[in-house]
């Protein structure tokens, strides 16, 4: 289980340009698909921390690497009970991997997804 509290390092974003996009902070369960470079089907879990209409950010202990086109499996949250959860999935592509300095010491960290 991702605890949001250990993010912390990932969140500031300092020196990068002012976003065109709104983003909604959303920690919700994301599933992802992509082929690694050998042509192996790879899968990975994580949570999001925030989701636009172009992309989003996921924190996950293991990551695609920058480049890769992926699948994404966001689970939304919230939704009314006779509808249940509503999972959206879309294809992107990975533009940035980052690692952070998570409690403990222990390293980890996130991807951002342009889809």
């Amino acid at each position: 289980m991702y605890d949001s509290r250990q993010w912390w390092g990932c969140l500031l974003n300092l020196g990068r340009p002012a976003r065109t996009t709104l983003r909604f902070l959303l920690q919700t369960a994301v599933t992802f698909w992509w082929t690694n470079g050998d042509g192996e089907p790879r899968q990975g879990e994580g949570r999001s921390r925030d989701v636009s209409e172009h992309g989003a950010f996921v924190f996950a202990s293991s990551c695609p690497p920058v480049g890769a086109s992926l699948t994404l499996k966001i689970d939304l949250d919230g939704i009314p009970d006779e509808i249940g959860r509503l999972p959206v999935e879309v294809e992107g592509e990975v533009l940035r991997v980052e690692q952070c300095l998570a409690e403990r010491g222990m390293l980890t960290g996130g991807f951002a997804v342009q889809y």
